[in-house]
């Protein structure tokens, strides 16, 4: 049995392999040069790291750029979203990406040649390009708030001041632990961050990408966020990854890759890292390197933009064989499902949309990504058939990885089922068992009386509680935790 599924394993990793082969040989040569430096610190993570670059380009492009589909207008950003097993290259990739993207965006803030915005009271507000982290989930940290300060020269001694949050702004928002966003779980504190997230990724022109909260402390006033950044988020795959899938559409709207890395290549990839241990490498050379070729683009883009009166819709022209490469790629993202089991096709099926549009971007990001090489000004930013082939090597692989991982959870999934039949007995214990005032009760005595009521060992009712852990909101007083029952009657 061992030996069979470890088969099956290396056969799915070598057809990974090829397609990764063929995704590196497709894409324009400063994408390529940008993956290759980065496998050199994060190995095997080769089209994260591709996506990342084209998330860096989209977004120093996105007040220069607009793409029009019909009477919908989009932006330049992509939003990525990388799910991987823990311990295989997330944070190191970050690590390199996030040196050339802040090093990028201190020389475009120091050229200081980008068009400010106005915001909705008519202030021209500079665009300053940076990078944060994300740890704090309140609403004031995020959106920011009004606080009240002494000033003598108001009428009543005081006034308010609008304080942005850190989510305002340009650059990238990023999170390394997707996990504890809200996105997979819900609790009170974060129960906005879904919000949030849909409303920064909508579409730059018109007005719904503004994040605004009415504040009790102003009764009723609204606080806006201007949030004009790029996603990038990573996390380990949790366990109640497809049916947020299925049910959440935050995910449908970013580019999602995700792979559950097998044993016998994390142990490959921890290999390759040990061989370097004791060596020095120059970082700094890489960084800069890149950090100079994205500024180049940056201003061969503005020039672009001026060129054509400063109107985004006229940055970008399209062959005449730009729209039928892209119904071709959706032509063969239909065929992929036709063997796929019908529960998988069915999520598959709702990113469809959304993948076509990233398609689209993207295509236009390699369109870009390639004006530097060609020395006929006339002939760049014009994206045609080759540059949506180009894209699709890497929006056709994440759909890929997609099914290919719908396919083996949903499998374990099912054979899991017999463990989950216990379901019913930790919600009826739960609602026996004495709770406090908000509904929390201790999670050691919880698990012991449902133990006791199994007639299990405490392994397997440790093990049972993991996989219906999301219905659950845990919360930690000194040592001890509390857990409350959320979600009832939601399939597994």
């Amino acid at each position: 049995m061992n030996e069979e599924y470890n088969n099956e394993e290396y056969e799915e990793y070598d057809s990974f392999e090829e397609d990764a082969k063929v995704v590196r040989e497709a894409l324009p040569f400063v994408v390529r040069e940008f993956e290759k430096s980065a496998l050199e610190v994060s190995h095997r993570n080769g089209i994260p790291a591709s996506i990342s670059y084209f998330a860096l380009l989209g977004q120093i492009c996105k007040d220069f750029i607009r793409i029009p589909n019909g009477r919908n207008i989009e932006d330049s950003r992509i939003h990525f979203c990388w799910v991987q097993t823990s311990g295989t290259g997330k944070s190191t990739l970050w690590n390199f990406v996030g040196r050339v993207a802040d090093k990028t965006f201190k020389r475009i803030n120091e050229l200081n040649v980008h068009p400010p915005f106005m915001n909705n009271d008519n202030i021209p507000i500079t665009r300053t390009f940076n990078t944060f982290s994300v740890t704090d989930y309140t609403d004031s940290v995020l959106i920011g708030k009004y606080v009240k300060e002494t000033n003598e020269d108001a009428d009543d001694g005081f006034e308010w001041r609008r304080r942005a949050g850190i989510l305002e702004g340009s650059g990238l928002a990023h999170w390394d632990e997707f996990e504890y966003s809200g996105v997979f779980k819900q609790s009170q504190h974060k129960e906005q961050s879904i919000v949030y997230l849909n409303t920064l990724m909508n579409s730059l022109a018109g007005e719904s990408w503004i994040i605004s909260k009415a504040l009790d402390s102003m009764d009723g006033q609204t606080m806006e966020c201007y949030c004009e950044r790029s996603v990038l988020a990573m996390t380990y795959p949790p366990n109640n990854l497809n049916n947020v899938m299925a049910e959440k559409g935050v995910l449908q709207r970013m580019l999602l890759y995700v792979w559950e890395v097998p044993q016998y290549i994390q142990d490959e990839m921890r290999l390759e890292q040990i061989e370097k241990a004791g060596i020095v490498e120059e970082v700094n050379a890489p960084i800069d390197r890149f950090a100079d070729s994205l500024v180049k683009i940056y201003q061969l883009v503005k020039e672009k933009y001026d060129e054509v009166g400063q109107d985004p819709l006229k940055t970008i022209k399209y062959s005449e064989d730009f729209r039928q490469a892209l119904k071709l790629e959706y032509t063969k993202m239909n065929l992929y499902l036709q063997n796929t089991r019908p529960d998988v096709a069915k999520i598959c099926s709702n990113f469809t949309t959304r993948l076509m549009k990233i398609l689209i971007k993207m295509s236009v990001l390699c369109s870009v990504a390639s004006a530097p090489s060609i020395s006929k000004k006339s002939d760049r930013f014009v994206v045609t058939g080759s540059h949506v082939g180009q894209a699709a090597v890497i929006v056709q692989q994440c759909y890929k990885t997609l099914v290919m991982w719908l396919e083996q959870s949903l499998k374990v999934k099912r054979q899991s089922i017999a463990e989950n039949s216990l379901e019913p007995l930790f919600i009826s214990t739960y609602d026996k068992i004495k709770k406090d005032e908000n509904g929390y009760v201790n999670k050691s005595l919880f698990l012991t009386e449902v133990r006791k009521r199994a007639k299990k060992s405490r392994a397997q009712i440790y093990r049972y509680y993991d996989i219906i852990r999301h219905k659950f909101e845990e919360v930690k007083e000194g040592r001890s935790t509390y857990i409350k029952l959320t979600i009832r009657g939601e399939e597994i």
